[in-house]
């Protein structure tokens, strides 16, 4: 009996092969459900007269295939992956070799290699919902599509509509995936299968309607513009990466082959690619970093079962909001995107008013890049029920059924204090109370409330519709089950949860803020912010800590660095005339004018005038780039040292997790930690030594990571060190 997919042959010779790989809550391609499905194949060339087309789709509700099963893979050594690729692109040639039509029916996510099972069906339609992902993910792992992926979209599309979607890797709703030409129509979710039924009698013509446009083609007959393109391509992604991603210079070659020689020569060059691909630490270390995220979830269930509490009871249907600012607005759409009813509070009607127009914005964002139809976007601002926080004297019991409130209001301890008191008085016991505070301790807000269990934090990051993170944060006194309820809300949120414990800058901010606060002190020395941003970029990160600083908003940044400055003591110093600069209201890209300029038209430049005020000093002066990145880096790993220590997370891996997921660090490098160990804790902390001997105690290594470091000991150890730091709260 099959346990990864079933097949119905109807009254009409049609075949319906429904993927159910049992057990699982997607479909994946393993070894099993690959010689499953050529099993099924095999039979079509053999008694395929009877059939009349065949239609793939899927018996998940919200899935159609979402690639091959990687937990597999990563424990195949380099020539079972050689096999595997290989059995794959068979497999997939000889279904599209078929002599019935074939049409994929995709009804939820169809990724990777299940998106290139639909590329070799001769036709593909799928269920008009926004929330479908479509696409070849592969580069962000570190590999290419390799099962006919690559070459059949550029086969299909030509090289210029092609490459942007293969080297980005981004995913397409259904209805942008018909737009690009890799979808052939999209229907309600009821009416799919029926309409995939009458694409089979018109997939021929469909074939010969879906060619590339003329360009296209004249780029595929014409190697010498075959050769413009791609090398263009190889220039852009030079510029863009920095060599970082060996996956994206496979990519162009492979394209380039496919585009050359066609069909067959594409498809040894992607066998070839992939099999180089795997074995590269790029690579390697982007598949880790997508098991930890996979697996997070799990290993807070995990933690917070052995506390012996029930899971029942976590699941968010109403939910309130506290702040409708560029925060509060942003969780209050994920809410309402998630099908959440949301009670909106904001402090009076012009407050109100501005916060539901920044929710209706985000809303109709969603509803031009297609991710949501009209009719769907009302209704998620149906589920939007706004109110004043004075208006709760007059109506007590609005809040009575609240699952949870989410407090997103200014950084300010008094008004959050208020804001928690007033919860405390009109929500009942087992509602949860969350604060989004990025840089105020839970447990104070805690003591404004007669039960400090129900407490938590819930620390989204902007912008909340496009960063993956939340820390759900736990206080000495918080309950299993509000913590259990806020991984559960950011996990439906489309969130991956960290759990960490109570402490100054949680984690994410106590790792940025020494990285931020040590570029600042460079440009003060005379450091050039041009080079040094270049240069972090070249490491790997998305942009440099001053464009970083322009993005958060000088105002912002300031403000957690002023709230945290007494819990860092030496370990960062700020130069003094940061303050002066956010005085005269130079804030970033909100005010048009940070660090850089920001017109309308052209790139940002250089602020001179902001770069001359902070410069105190000529001392710094032009540094190499080891010590650059020395000086930025290592504080950041200095400061995951101590996080471990004092108990904030008891995990590595969860560092390196919220470093490239909250921070954006090198996802190659496979975050914080691990790029430590792979540099090595030894050389970490000779470098730390001569730094602090050039510029200062604050990079003297802690005590512990020392330890560690000359015992030869992994960073997880500190987790297990004692310190007179640990924090009361248990470990996350």
């Amino acid at each position: 009996m099959s346990k990864t997919l079933h097949a119905h042959l109807d009254g009409n010779s049609v075949l319906t092969v429904w993927f159910d790989h049992v057990g699982k809550s997607v479909n994946t391609f393993s070894l099993e459900a690959l010689g499953e499905l050529e099993n099924l194949v095999a039979g079509l060339e053999r008694d395929g007269s009877a059939t009349g087309g065949v239609i793939f789709t899927s018996a998940k509700a919200d899935g159609f295939i979402s690639g091959a099963d990687l937990f597999e893979m990563a424990n195949l050594d380099s020539d079972a992956v050689s096999r595997f690729v290989k059995q794959g692109q068979d497999v997939f040639c000889r279904i599209a070799r078929l002599p019935m039509p074939t049409v994929a029916a995709i009804n939820g996510h169809c990724l990777g290699g299940g998106f290139e099972l639909a590329l070799a069906c001769r036709a593909r339609v799928a269920a008009d919902r926004g929330s479908i992902n479509i696409g070849l993910p592969e580069i962000k792992l570190g590999i290419i599509p390799a099962w006919g992926g690559t070459t059949r979209m550029t086969r299909m599309l030509g090289p210029i509509r092609a490459l942007p979607l293969l080297l980005t890797g981004k995913t397409m709703s259904p209805r942008k995936a018909m737009r690009s030409g890799v979808i052939d129509e999209v229907v309600r979710p009821e009416a799919l299968l029926a309409a995939a039924r009458r694409l089979l009698a018109t997939c021929d013509a469909l074939n010969h309607r879906r060619r590339p446009s003329m360009l296209n083609r004249v780029i595929l007959a014409v190697p010498a513009l075959t050769n413009v393109v791609c090398t263009t391509a190889l220039r852009k992604t030079a510029t863009e990466t920095f060599g970082n991603y060996p996956a994206a210079y496979e990519m162009i070659d492979t394209v380039a082959a496919a585009c050359r020689n066609g069909l067959e020569t594409g498809l040894q060059a992607e066998h070839e690619s992939i099999t180089r691909l795997v074995d590269t630490d790029t690579c390697r270390n982007l598949m880790r970093l997508f098991f930890l995220r996979q697996e997070s979830k799990l290993a807070i269930r995990n933690k917070l079962s052995i506390a012996g509490h029930a899971e029942s009871g976590t699941e968010v249907r109403q939910a309130a909001v506290v702040g409708g600012g560029t925060m509060g607005a942003g969780i209050a759409h994920a809410l309402i995107r998630s099908g959440i009813s949301v009670r909106f509070l904001e402090v009076n009607e012009p407050a109100l008013s501005a916060a539901l127009q920044r929710v209706h914005g985000m809303i109709g964002s969603d509803i031009r890049s297609k991710r949501l139809s009209r009719l769907q976007g009302e209704a998620a601002m149906h589920l939007l029920s706004p109110a004043t926080t004075a208006s709760l004297e007059h109506h007590p019991h609005s809040l009575k059924m609240m699952n949870i409130v989410i407090e997103a209001v200014a950084e300010r301890m008094d008004i959050k204090t208020g804001i928690f008191e007033k919860l405390d008085q009109y929500t009942p016991d087992g509602t949860v109370l969350a604060s989004n505070t990025s840089s105020f301790r839970i447990a104070a807000l805690a003591n404004a409330v007669t039960n400090p269990r129900r407490v938590i934090g819930l620390h989204f990051f902007n912008p909340v519709s496009k960063m993956p993170l939340v820390e759900v944060v736990r206080t000495g006194h918080s309950d299993a089950a509000a913590l259990r309820m806020g991984v559960e809300l950011a996990s439906r949120l489309g969130k991956t949860p960290i759990l960490v414990a109570d402490g100054p800058g949680f984690l994410v901010n106590r790792v940025l803020i020494p990285y931020l606060a040590e570029a600042l002190m460079m440009a003060s020395e005379g450091s050039s912010i041009v080079d040094m941003d270049r240069e972090m970029k070249v490491w790997g990160m998305p942009m440099g800590p001053f464009e970083l600083l322009d993005q958060v908003g000088l105002d912002v940044a300031m403000s957690i660095l002023d709230s945290l400055s007494a819990s860092f003591g030496e370990h960062v110093l700020v130069p003094e005339g940061i303050h002066e600069i956010v005085e005269r209201g130079w804030l970033g890209r909100k005010s048009g004018c940070g660090f850089y300029k920001y017109g309308r038209k052209g790139r940002p430049h250089l602020n001179e005038g902001m770069a001359a005020m902070l410069t105190k000093s000529g001392e710094g002066g032009t540094l190499d780039s080891n010590t650059t990145r020395a000086r930025l880096i290592l504080p950041m790993v200095n400061e995951a040292a101590r996080l471990l220590v004092e108990g904030v997370t008891d995990s590595a891996d969860t560092i390196d997790l919220a470093s490239v997921l909250g921070l954006g660090l090198a996802p190659f490098r496979g975050g914080l930690v691990h790029f430590a160990e792979v540099e090595g804790l030894d050389h970490i902390v000779e470098q730390m030594d001569q730094l602090g001997n050039r510029c200062g105690t604050r990079f003297s290594p802690c005590p512990e990571l020392r330890t560690i470091a000359e015992s030869g000991r992994p960073m997880q150890d500190l987790a297990a060190m004692e310190s007179t730091a640990r924090p009361a709260s248990p470990a996350a």
